[in-house]
């Protein structure tokens, strides 16, 4: 019996270590996307960070970047749009990461846009839904949401 309990408490403790190191990862991640973004760096975006298709949803309708190269001219347009606004970075307030499986994690940002004023662009609290996937042991965006910045999904 005492080996039994040794037993169901190490895959306890091992699974345990396993979610928290997939929360790191998942974090580590969307802060590599928006230090990425911030440089913008398209490709590297693109093809390290998405994995295409990549579903967009947001008020405005929802749409998919189909494969890397339009990601990138997606990007491009997004920061022709961002810049004309005086967008010079995007800042994280924080993460609620949620690791549903082994290979599927759901990571809530709030996050502002800082103008060349250094501060946030209206709204300043923005948040977005980010869908990340497991794959060859590495976390990739596959699909992103915005939505209300005073509404939070929960694991």
């Amino acid at each position: 019996m005492p080996g039994k309990l040794f037993l169901a408490l190490m895959v306890v403790f091992t699974t345990s270590l396993t979610v928290v190191a997939d929360d790191e990862a998942a974090s580590a991640k969307l802060h590599q996307y928006f230090a990425a973004f911030n440089e913008k760096d398209v490709d590297r975006i693109a093809t390290s960070i998405y994995s295409t298709p990549v579903q967009i949803g947001a008020a405005s309708g929802h749409r998919i970047y189909a494969d890397p190269q339009d990601a990138i001219d997606n990007l491009n347009r997004l920061y022709e749009q961002i810049e004309a606004q005086g967008w010079v970075e995007s800042r994280i307030a924080n993460l609620e990461i949620c690791v549903a499986s082994p290979t599927l994690a759901l990571v809530d940002t709030r996050y502002s846009r800082i103008g060349s004023d250094g501060k946030p662009i209206p709204p300043a609290i923005r948040t977005t839904l980010y869908v990340l996937q497991k794959i060859n042991d590495d976390w990739r965006i596959v699909a992103f949401y915005g939505h209300d910045s005073d509404r939070r999904p929960t694991c």
